[in-house]
């Protein structure tokens, strides 16, 4: 019988511990108790002794900037599978929008999660901010650098992917796959993009 090292065993732990208050972190953003949750209400959710939050985190915000940035990385990473071999900058930035109006349909916890803490996310932070901003200037780089553009643009087209996750969630499924794409026209005419490019971007099916 093969035996397993105390250290692997202890690093084994600690990971599942660290999962669990994660976890219950999530749960506790998701439903909107986390403001007023103490360290000793997410260790009891995690079940894991009181003590051992301190063997993970300084104080809360730590944990809940984890939960946030996990669910952010999952959220990209599901992004990047849907946007593999897309290079030209109008697309992306139009694919991406429209899969985030859908991810209600086939990832609802992880969008509600997303849903009033994404500004957070892409303000600044990563791994959300980077992502965000390069495809919308990439986007906008693309088109005539005649159009004239102020900074409020690359602001308000980076915002309008958490509009469109808070939007989806209070309209009824059919009619969220709409929302997304009429939003892809309003951004892509903000940054300058003409009708016909447009159309022939909402014309792409998503598979």
């Amino acid at each position: 019988m093969t035996t397993v090292p105390a250290e692997g065993r202890n690093a084994r732990r600690k990971e599942r511990t660290r999962a669990a208050l994660v976890r219950a972190a999530q749960e506790l953003l998701a439903t909107g108790h986390a403001h007023d949750a103490s360290i000793k209400a997410i260790t009891e959710l995690a079940d894991v002794g009181f003590g051992s939050f301190f063997n993970h985190f300084e104080n809360k915000a730590e944990l809940f900037d984890a939960a946030l940035t996990e669910v952010a990385q999952r959220y990209e990473e599901w992004l990047d599978e849907r946007l593999s071999g897309v290079t030209d900058p109008l697309r992306r930035l139009s694919l991406s929008i429209r899969y985030t109006g859908r991810l209600h349909l086939s990832h609802p916890e992880q969008a509600h999660l997303l849903i009033g803490q994404y500004t957070a996310l892409y303000a600044g932070k990563a791994p959300l901010d980077g992502r965000i901003r390069a495809d919308v200037a990439g986007a906008m780089a693309s088109l005539s650098p005649t159009i004239p553009r102020g900074p409020s643009t690359e602001i308000s087209a980076m915002g309008s992917i958490g509009a469109v996750l808070a939007a989806a969630s209070t309209l009824p499924e059919e009619d969220r796959a709409q929302l997304a794409d009429s939003l892809v026209a309003d951004v892509l005419r903000l940054i300058g993009a003409d009708d016909a490019v447009i159309a022939e971007l909402l014309g792409e099916s998503l598979g």
